[in-house]
């Protein structure tokens, strides 16, 4: 979701309506995933911007795409347009911190990532 200049001018941006702090401050981890399990994340773009969502160390399969259902498609990026949603899901076979974010610098510099770890 987009905060309209929610950050001395700037837009904020919030998964699960949580922004990444911008003070340097380590934040702990929002999901936390056991180790060869199958996960699907569903999204929902809330705003009228394109996103490119990237999900470190692992590839996922997009199995669904402004309403269109897909499968066999593997990547590691996929663009969410303005007010599309989208599914995927991977296999949490790479244990450690896993960002979560928009691709978009600006995106992430004001809240749009976040962290996945394993139990």
């Amino acid at each position: 979701m987009k905060d309209n200049a929610a950050e001395e001018g700037f837009n904020r941006w919030t998964i699960n309506g949580m922004a990444y702090p911008m003070s340097g401050e380590a934040m702990p981890a929002s999901f936390h995933l056991n180790q060869g399990k199958r996960y699907r994340i569903r999204m929902r773009n809330a705003s009228d911007d394109i996103h490119p969502i990237h999900l470190h160390r692992h590839s996922f399969e997009l199995t669904r795409l402004a309403g269109t259902t897909t499968c066999g498609i593997l990547k590691d990026v996929v663009m969410l347009g303005g007010d599309q949603e989208a599914e995927i899901d991977f296999m949490a076979d790479n244990p450690g911190l896993t960002l979560f974010h928009c691709h978009r610098q600006l995106h992430m510099d004001f809240g749009f990532m976040t962290l996945f770890d394993y139990l």
